[in-house]
């Protein structure tokens, strides 16, 4: 199925599970959905510097636990992470940090589900501000492009403002269990 297409979208779309939580002060948006691609190929996609930039960001620094990354995902500034836990293959737990605010943590897990993979990401925030309605449909335009590249296709065919008219009120929908 091409994802880049209104029908492939339509099925991303129904297929993907969003979540909003509130655990104290904290908020977190939490994506979760099957892959027809293996863990390996995913996290492959993930940590290899010829593919990520090709459906998520250019990104500097070591690729490692421990070590300090930045990422240009197309905003006005590049974003800082630490990679706090690296598990080869099953989970990735990194600080996510824009200049001038809180520094969120991402835990982006993979487990193998019989042919496939389920991806379960977790943008973890104490922001008090809407935050994770870009967030949550960021990173799920930012999956959608993964499968696109791992299909064979070309991510740069997906479109972020026609995505973002189907995601926002998925994203909001989820949300309001955190009221």
């Amino acid at each position: 199925m091409d994802h880049s297409s209104e029908t492939g979208i339509s099925a991303w779309l129904t297929a993907t599970e969003r979540q909003v939580r509130c655990i104290g002060d904290a908020k977190v948006a939490r994506l979760r959905r099957h892959f027809d691609f293996s863990h390996q190929e995913i996290w492959n996609a993930c940590t290899d510097r010829d593919q990520l930039p090709r459906w998520f960001a250019e990104v500097s620094g070591d690729l490692q636990e421990g070590a300090t990354l930045k990422f240009d995902v197309g905003a006005p500034c590049k974003v800082t992470s630490r990679i706090l836990r690296c598990e080869p293959s099953n989970r990735l737990l990194l600080t996510w940090s824009y200049p001038g605010r809180d520094i969120d943590e991402i835990d982006f897990r993979l487990a193998a589900d019989g042919d496939g993979a389920v991806v379960e990401l977790e943008h973890r925030s104490g922001d008090k501000t809407d935050w994770w309605f870009g967030a949550g449909s960021g990173w799920e335009y930012a999956l959608l492009r993964l499968t696109v590249l791992l299909s064979g296709g070309d991510p740069t065919r997906v479109s972020a403002d026609q995505l973002d008219q189907k995601l926002g009120p998925l994203w909001r929908a989820a949300a309001r269990a955190c009221g």
